[in-house]
Order: structure tokens, then sequence, then C-alpha cells
């Protein structure tokens, strides 16, 4: 007597979805990338307000440039024993609170040195924060998932600056300088709730 085969009890394979840490890494990028560059387009409103000449203020932007590509390294040595969860958590608070400082700044001393620090914690989030969206997905979404982390620094040019910029025009740029360090915050509380608690030693990135 013939019998029909059983009909398979394998389930087809769900669909992989990309975890939604990834939009909080995406706006901490975001919040970066708007503080990096938005100086560029404030220089005649911080040469104002701070008494100093155009081309005193555009050390501003030399001084987060030199700290970012020189310290990028450095730090990532120094930082490589810590965990890649509590060293994104930590880098950005710390970004947050670096950005207050820096809309509360009196003089040009007082924003350079909080210009160099900043460039100093960009400099171990956006490495990290890519390492760790990779880590975050199966090797056939890696691509996707850099891509959205990095699309938050892509993003601050296109829209974060001149918005900035225009908020500066009517607010001041201090309050541009608030708005930022808050949304540097949001992304802060999204990581340190939504980010895996295991995840691998920063040292150890592909």
């Amino acid at each position: 007597m013939h019998h029909d085969p059983a009909p398979s009890s394998t389930a087809p394979a769900t669909p992989e979805r990309l975890p939604p840490s990834l939009a909080w890494l995406a706006l901490g990028a975001f919040a970066i990338g708007t503080e990096s560059f938005i100086v560029a387009g404030l220089l005649p409103v911080l040469a104002a307000d701070l008494r100093i000449s155009p081309t005193h203020a555009g050390q501003l932007v030399l001084l987060f440039a030199l700290s970012y590509a020189i310290g990028s390294p450095l730090m990532a040595a120094a930082c490589a024993r810590f965990g890649r969860r509590p060293l994104l958590v930590a880098s950005l608070a710390a970004f947050s609170g670096l950005t207050l400082l820096a809309s509360m700044a009196q003089g040009f001393g007082q924003l350079a040195l909080a210009r160099l620090a900043l460039g100093l914690v960009a400099g171990v989030f956006v490495p990290t924060a890519s390492a760790v969206a990779a880590s975050l997905v199966s090797p056939a979404l890696r691509g996707r998932a850099l891509a959205i982390v990095t699309g938050g620094g892509t993003l601050a040019v296109a829209l974060g600056v001149p918005l900035g910029a225009w908020i500066a025009g009517w607010g001041g740029w201090r309050t541009a300088y608030l708005l930022i360090a808050a949304l540097g915050l949001v992304a802060t509380v999204g990581l340190a709730a939504g980010l895996p608690r295991r995840l691998a030693v920063a040292a150890r990135q592909p």
C-alpha cells in the first residue's frame, strides 16, 4: 500500500529584522555629525558673541578635526579593555554633557577646550557604533546596518547643519547647541535601554 510522504514540519524561515537599537546609534551619529559640522556655518555668530575675529573663530573647526583624527586611535587603544556597550553609552553621555558645557562657554578658550574634548569622544563613539552595528546582525544584513548608522552622519550634513544654522539665526548658537545636547541625551537613553547587555570587547572589532 502506497503512503504519501508526510508533509514537512519545517516552517519557512522568518526573515531577520534589523534591531531597533540601530536607530539609536544613527541618532547618536546624527547628533555628533551636526555638532562637528555646524560650527563652520556659525563662525560669524560665534565670533560676534565671543568678541573674536572670524578667523580666530575658524580655529574651532580645525581643533575638532585634529582632535578626532589624532585622538581616535589613541582613545581606541586606551579604551580597548572596556566593553562596547558601556563605551557607547559613556561616550555619548559625555558628548551630551560637553555640548551642554560648550553652550555655556564665555570665551574662546572654554569653547576650544570643549571642542577638543568633543573630538575625542566622537572618535570613540563613531567607530564603535559602526562595529556594534555590524555585530548586531547577520553577515547578510551588515551592509544595511552600517548604512543606517553612517546615514546618521550623512543626514547631519544634509539636514542637521542647515537646520541648526536656522535655529541659531533666531535663537543664537547656544540654543542650537542645547538642542544638539538634548538629541545626544535621547540617543544615550535609547542605547542604555535598547542595546544587548553582552557585546564583544571593543578591541576585538573586525
